[in-house]
């Protein structure tokens, strides 16, 4: 063969990656955390539902605490979509982008989350790039109404979000499964009294 017959790039050896195996991974993933927590969460059972070998699991995610913050980082919370250029619309959105997911057929997902950040400190650890990235989206949220004027610089970033988690996570929580269909069906209506509430609370336009 000649120098102008060979080949531009060389053969790849192995098996092509698959483009759907990261999805069916982040599906099995966060539905298992959900269901199970921190405790029930383990490359087999995630390869298992998956239809994903375990080994290649391992070649990707070094351990199962490293797959997890991928899998929520991916698939859960992602404040820092946020950025309408006003203060009341970015807690609409804010406020739905939570009800969807705390509401929603994986809402567990917070709860086994906050819970297995207490106990576990492997989690913690596994997590807080993740979630220190949350919580630094949000407060940007807050920061960014008062470098516009839209209220005073005094307001307090974290009692403002501490009020759309809280109550958002209570309102979820607290409803009985008679009423979740009533919940789901007025959200839109729950989420304006909300945000209408912190808005005047704060001083700014809602």
């Amino acid at each position: 063969m000649t120098d102008a017959e060979l080949p531009d790039t060389p053969r790849q050896r192995g098996r092509p990656r698959d483009p759907e195996l990261e999805p069916r991974v982040f599906d099995a993933a966060l539905r298992l955390y959900g269901e199970e927590g921190w405790a029930g969460f383990s490359f087999e059972t995630i390869a298992r539902e998956s239809g994903v070998g375990k080994n290649a699991l391992y070649r990707r995610w070094p351990d199962k605490g490293a797959l997890l913050r991928e899998v929520l980082e991916t698939r859960w919370v992602s404040v820092d979509r946020i950025d309408t250029g006003n203060f009341a619309e970015d807690l609409r959105a804010l406020c739905r982008m939570l009800f969807a997911d705390l509401a929603g057929p994986l809402g567990a997902v917070g709860l086994q989350l906050q819970l297995d950040v207490a106990r576990h400190p492997v989690v913690a650890d596994a997590v807080h790039g993740y979630t220190d990235e949350v919580q630094r989206s949000a407060r940007a949220i807050v920061r960014r109404a008062v470098a516009r004027g839209e209220f005073a610089t005094e307001t307090p970033t974290t009692l403002v979000l501490d009020l759309v988690s809280g109550a958002l996570a209570s309102h979820v929580r607290a409803t009985p499964p008679a009423l979740r269909d009533n919940m789901h069906a007025n959200a839109e209506s729950w989420i304006e009294q909300l945000v209408g509430l912190i808005c005047r609370g704060v001083g700014a336009p809602g």
